[in-house]
């Protein structure tokens, strides 16, 4: 039987043990870590918005007709009309036939990858990448070489 106890001690001595930080606060550049105040240069707010007035009025004033989240996926539950118009906003935006969201980096690698490399394909791939979990998206791309270093 695996003794679970010394594997994770091991990794706390090999500083590979992660915790959760517990914060509170909106989302932005300044937050509260575990009571602490820092910068934070880990966010996926790329573009600001998830802390901005108008965007917390307009879901403010979608929730009665919304609710709130998703049931499940959008292959079990549904596409939730609200992400197909977001989508053909985007799609005539960019002047595009289509455009697909995705919840996560992760699900956008998962499906771009899959969608466009297959046998015989190279995919270069910063070692940083989010590893380990580009190595299991590159994964879905069935003899395509990876090849993972410093870019």
């Amino acid at each position: 039987m695996r003794d679970f106890a010394a594997e994770l001690e091991e990794r706390k001595q090999a500083g590979l043990y992660r915790t959760r930080r517990q914060i509170s606060g909106p989302q932005q550049p300044a937050l509260v870590s575990d009571g602490v105040p820092l910068l934070s240069f880990c966010s996926n707010d790329y573009l600001g918005l998830a802390n901005h007035p108008g965007i917390i009025k307009a879901a403010t004033e979608a929730m009665p007709n919304t609710g709130f989240g998703g049931a499940a996926s959008h292959l079990i539950c549904g596409h939730h009309d609200a992400h197909h118009q977001l989508e053909l906003r985007l799609a005539e935006f960019t002047r595009r036939s289509a455009a697909l969201f995705f919840s996560t980096g992760y699900m956008a690698n998962m499906g771009v990858i899959s969608a466009l490399a297959g046998r015989g394909d190279t995919i270069f791939s910063d070692r940083l990448n989010h590893a380990p979990s580009s190595m299991v998206v590159f994964s879905a791309a069935p003899g395509c070489v990876v090849i993972a270093t410093v870019i």
